[in-house]
């Protein structure tokens, strides 16, 4: 297991947020053990509850737009190859040809090849409310478009467009510009899916409950 999958298991959010799930989980599991059947109906509901928010989370989580960092955790800024930006619909993703991304309930979707130093370069979709450097619309003649990204250099799915990169990352994004453009692999995000931690949890803390509940009766 990983320093990620270590974090996202049994970090703090995934101890607190898995307690709802546990709770739907333990009125199920003491329903199906001979706990009453207003114990199973209940435990069935907020079961499936839980399972339709999870599945949400598990969507909105695994697409191929990457994260912000997690806060406390060092970044690095690295140069990056603008090979497109579009403004898509902020719910359903649908891409809004005719928006200027000014309206309400869009984003801004780059499309970048992030070029660290030292590592490999990997390519990624950022979302952003704010074109923050002033990308779209550049490069309709041909000249290369470039960006300053910062990223988590064990995380690279954990990217971002920072509103104002210092002047010496700007500079390496021009010389970048003017660069051989590498190949690079879309980046691909390690560890549990999102929400799997919460159903880990969730059935873990059921489990225990459960037995101790039967244990004592």
């Amino acid at each position: 297991m990983n320093r990620a999958t270590f974090r996202a298991l049994f970090g703090p959010p995934a101890l607190l947020g898995a307690l709802p799930v546990g709770a739907a989980l333990t009125a199920l599991g003491l329903g199906l053990t001979g706990g009453g059947r207003w114990l199973l109906l209940l435990g069935a509901a907020a079961t499936a509850g839980a399972l339709l928010l999870l599945a949400a989370v598990a969507e909105s989580g695994n697409g191929s737009a990457s994260l912000a960092p997690r806060p406390g955790r060092p970044t690095s800024y690295a140069p990056a190859r603008v090979h497109g930006v579009r403004v898509v619909h902020a719910g359903s993703g649908r891409t809004l040809r005719d928006s200027d991304g000014r309206a309400q309930g869009t984003l801004f979707v780059f499309d970048l090849t992030v070029v660290p130093a030292g590592r490999s370069p990997y390519r990624v979709l950022v979302r952003h409310p704010l074109d923050v450097q002033g990308l779209a619309g550049r490069g309709k003649d041909g000249a290369p478009v470039t960006a300053v990204v910062a990223h988590d250099p064990e995380e690279p799915w954990r990217t971002v467009l920072p509103a104002s990169p210092p002047p010496r990352e700007r500079r390496r994004a021009r010389e970048l510009a003017a660069a051989p453009g590498p190949a690079a692999p879309p980046v691909t995000r390690t560890g549990l899916p999102a929400g799997a931690p919460l159903l880990v949890l969730g059935v873990l803390y059921a489990g225990v409950v459960v037995a101790l509940v039967r244990a004592a009766g």
